[in-house]
């Protein structure tokens, strides 16, 4: 099984943390549709974080649409077909972030073009 990444010297909210390391693999397809999770208290175990911290990830990752729960079974990767829709939410947030400080920076939206064109390029 693996399990995700997480930085408790992070300022980024564990369950926040859990939840976008959970739709990074299943967008590279670490994990595969249908998969099981670990367990709420097996994970929290193997992560030394509290396991309320999980089920808060595990319980909005199920209101999301990428988990789904099966009682006394566990928790698995749902069959999404939009996978790439939440990666796009989060590519936009960063993209929306790094704008609103380059506009208060004075840097222009060429510049900006630039720049992005620049990274894009990178090998």
């Amino acid at each position: 099984m693996v399990y995700p990444e997480i930085n408790l010297q992070s300022g980024v909210p564990l369950y926040q943390q859990l939840k976008r390391s959970f739709h990074r693999m299943a967008a590279l397809g670490i994990i595969k549709a249908h998969e099981q999770l670990p367990p709420v208290r097996q994970l929290a175990t193997e992560l030394g974080i509290n396991p309320n911290t999980v089920q808060k990830a595990y319980r909005e990752l199920e209101q999301e649409g990428l988990i789904y729960s099966v009682t006394g079974k566990g928790n698995f990767l749902s069959d999404q077909k939009d996978g790439l829709a939440t990666e796009k939410e989060e590519i936009l947030r960063n993209f929306n972030q790094a704008r609103q400080v380059a506009w208060t920076k004075g840097i222009s939206k060429e510049t900006m073009h630039a720049w992005l064109d620049e990274c894009l390029d990178e090998k």
